[in-house]
């Protein structure tokens, strides 16, 4: 049977296939234990020739049942076509049902299945929204086809935007790369303070002021710690190149600390780091390992190794300059009392990038 719980016209099939009855009557009792006695009754009663041709999978065999009352009756193949096809003699008119039926016994005492057509309908269709787009058009004047998704287009990046402001970024910058050298004027204060205390003056003295021709040392901080501040890197080292030159500039990257090694050109080749010449700016792009992300474990170096690189780096005579996301005050005093620290803040104006640095190249002066 169909095994839903329900009987149709190919399980009467099957039926008739396999019992093959002998006469009208045997099968019109078949049809009426099955439920289907108010399909062949009337057929079967006026002795019309009805065949039915059954193929396809499930189906062992067709079955052809033909006769009148009376004369013989034969059972033979036919051959398997897919779809199932009735003949008969005189068409029998069948009423079209005028109200919809209602499940419940039949006239032999069989359910009735209600079907789904004579349902009332208890849901809509609505469209929400205007109409339907039209469909999207290949470059060669082609509709792509049904299994092609839609084409969409790609969000906007957003734009980058600056940690110093726009009117202060190169002044606060140059405060950061910049260092004193002699220049070509007199310093007539200087001459004078000698000659009113009868000093001996070797050479005459010259006015300092600050430049970038000795250039500077960039190091980038590509740890954990700090990448959710890759694109603040990128736009320093850009203004760090249109203000000190970008033949002047050496940009290494590291992890951890650059006494672990730093990377120059080739990512995949780690060089041991070498302090600049004396004079020369180191600016530090870092948290100086105030971010540890969990699980970094030895990723991230401590105060005590961040102590010691500053102090080998100050001992070569280099100045050194901490561009950092967090406060001044976050640091440890050692740290503060070597390194200059300029935080990415808005709020940050040029005289603290000047007065920072200036401590820092005051105590590398002193002797």
């Amino acid at each position: 049977m169909s095994g839903r719980g329900e009987l149709f016209l190919g399980d009467l099939v099957r039926a008739m296939a396999e019992l093959k009855p002998a006469d009208l009557a045997t099968a019109a009792a078949v049809a009426a234990l099955l439920g289907q006695g108010h399909r062949t009754p009337r057929a079967l009663s006026q002795g019309h020739a009805v065949r039915v041709v059954v193929g396809g999978a499930g189906l062992p065999r067709a079955a052809r049942l033909e006769g009148a009352p009376g004369g013989p009756r034969r059972s033979t193949p036919a051959p398997p076509p897919r779809a199932i096809t009735a003949e008969r003699g005189p068409r029998a008119e069948r009423p079209e049902p005028s109200e919809p039926e209602e499940k419940g016994p039949g006239r032999d005492g069989a359910e009735r299945a209600v079907l789904l057509a004579h349902r009332p309908v208890d849901f809509s269709l609505t469209a929400i929204g205007g109409p339907a787009p039209p469909p999207a058009t290949e470059a060669n004047g082609t509709e792509p086809g049904p299994g092609l998704p839609e084409r969409r287009t790609a969000a906007v990046p957003l734009t980058h935007e600056p940690p110093w402001k726009k009117d202060w970024a190169r002044g606060i910058m140059f405060a950061a790369v910049a260092t004193p050298v002699e220049s070509r004027e007199v310093d007539q204060r200087a001459l004078l303070r000698g000659v009113a205390g009868r000093q001996a003056l070797r050479a005459v003295p010259r006015r300092r002021r600050l430049s970038t021709r000795r250039g500077v040392q960039l190091l980038l901080d590509h740890g954990p710690g700090m990448a959710p501040f890759r694109d603040d890197g990128l736009w320093l080292r850009d203004l760090v190149g249109s203000i000190a030159g970008r033949d002047r500039i050496e940009v290494l990257r590291f992890r951890g600390a650059p006494g672990r090694g730093v990377v120059r050109k080739d990512p995949l080749t780690i060089d041991p780091y070498r302090p600049p010449p004396p004079g020369t700016p180191v600016i530090l792009f870092s948290d100086l390992g105030r971010m540890r992300p969990p699980f970094a474990g030895q990723g991230v170096a401590g105060p005590q190794e961040w102590r010691a690189f500053v102090h080998a780096v100050a001992h070569s005579g280099c100045p050194v300059v901490c561009l950092t996301p967090y406060e001044c005050g976050d640091y440890p005093a050692a740290l503060r009392k070597r390194v200059a620290f300029v935080p990415l803040d808005r709020r940050v104006s040029l005289r603290h990038a000047q007065r920072a640095t200036a401590r820092v190249r005051g105590w590398l002066e002193r002797p």
